[in-house]
């Protein structure tokens, strides 16, 4: 097969550029594959078409990525054209990594719970861009979202285009985020450095990786606050100084340690003894399966579509409200206080994050390509 790959960032550092970077790697082994993408990581064999786009205003950036891919891709053939979301106007199989309608809807909910709480629901212009952003990208992604040949990233993601786009069921075909198992195997090394670095000494200690908004820091701040002896390691992107007020206030900021956002997390897994995600929204959440390969005990939610691929209380920890400060204190009261308790649900995270493989990814998408008609 001649396949093109479209997305703007084919690159290890974001989750659906990961995605298409890991696609790509595995198809090249038999197939023709050509990627449109603005970054990329150069891989053996793939073809790469640069794709330039803008910097900095990401309204800019996603709609020049559509006019510059939808033009270099007029009249070229491909059995396949494969792409992240509504990225250009021509595709034959979408994957749909996030959504805009149904991250509106949950947005405005919370807007509406926590008015009066700047730390989680940002700044007055934060939420006036997110709504010009969203017009901008559902005015791109719904025509794609009634595509026949879609892969959800997980069942809710399926439900969502159903309920929000009105997209049928039997066009939607579930395929898991993947993750390399071998990636994640024996990180010991890496612990007592970081460890050290971190200024960290016995106590255990919890991770959370994401943008700290929408993936629930200012909830993990306040459940900490409720356990005297653990310590957070916060690697992402966020309004730092908000939550180091909330931290202060709640008298926990000394034990806070942000990084910042890292290309390279796997000291940061290797440092920790529990992973903790309280995401209020989340399609798949590659970090929760990374976490679980890396044989941590997981906390998350039934929000994160990774969620589906836990066997709660075997695997990792399922919490029902990303809201509830209470039950995610518990949950971490249970982990904290048993050590063996942890290594046990690590153990079994580690092979469960197994059964979902990028080469699990590459044979189901491959799948779809032939439900599209071609062999």
């Amino acid at each position: 097969m001649r396949i093109a790959l479209v997305c703007s960032e084919v690159i290890r550092e974001s989750g659906h550029g990961r995605y298409m970077l890991e696609l790509a790697r595995r198809l090249a082994a038999a197939h023709e594959v050509h990627v449109y993408s603005d970054l990329f990581d150069p891989l053996p064999g793939v073809t790469h078409h640069r794709v330039p786009a803008p910097t900095g205003i990401n309204l800019l950036r996603v709609y020049a990525f559509w006019w510059r891919a939808s033009r270099a891709l007029r009249g070229v053939p491909y059995d396949i054209v494969h792409t992240i979301g509504g990225c250009c106007a021509r595709h034959d199989v979408v994957t749909v990594q996030f959504a805009q309608r149904p991250w509106g809807a949950q947005l405005a909910k919370l807007e509406a719970q926590h008015r009066q709480t700047p730390v989680l629901v940002g700044s007055p212009l934060r939420r006036l861009y997110h709504q010009l952003y969203w017009r901008l990208c559902d005015l791109l992604e719904a025509p794609a979202f009634r595509s026949k040949h879609l892969i959800a990233v997980s069942e809710g993601v399926r439900d969502e285009l159903h309920t929000f786009y009105g997209t049928p069921k039997e066009d939607v075909t579930v395929v898991y985020n993947g993750v390399e198992p071998g990636e994640w195997a024996d990180l010991a090394a890496l612990r007592a450095p970081t460890r050290q670095a971190l200024g960290l000494a016995d106590e255990p200690a919890m991770l959370f990786v994401g943008d700290f908004y929408r993936k629930g820091l200012a909830t993990v701040i306040a459940a900490l606050a409720r356990h005297p002896v653990a310590s957070l390691i916060v690697v992402g992107r966020g309004e730092e100084g908000a939550f180091r007020a909330q931290a202060r206030d709640l008298g926990v900021e000394d034990r806070l340690r942000f990084v910042g956002f890292q290309k390279d997390v796997r000291p940061y897994f290797a440092a920790a003894d529990m992973f903790v995600f309280p995401t209020r929204y989340e399609p798949f959440g590659m970090v929760v399966t990374e976490a679980m390969a890396a044989g941590l005990a997981v906390i998350t939610t039934r929000a994160a579509g990774a969620a589906e691929v836990i066997t709660a209380g075997v695997d990792g920890i399922v919490l029902d409200d990303p809201e509830d400060v209470a039950a995610l204190a518990e949950a971490m009261g249970e982990l904290l206080a048993d050590a063996g308790r942890r290594q046990e649900m690590g153990a079994a995270a580690r092979r469960a994050a197994a059964r979902v493989s990028w080469d699990y990814v590459v044979t189901e998408t491959l799948a779809v390509y032939r439900a599209v008609g071609v062999r």
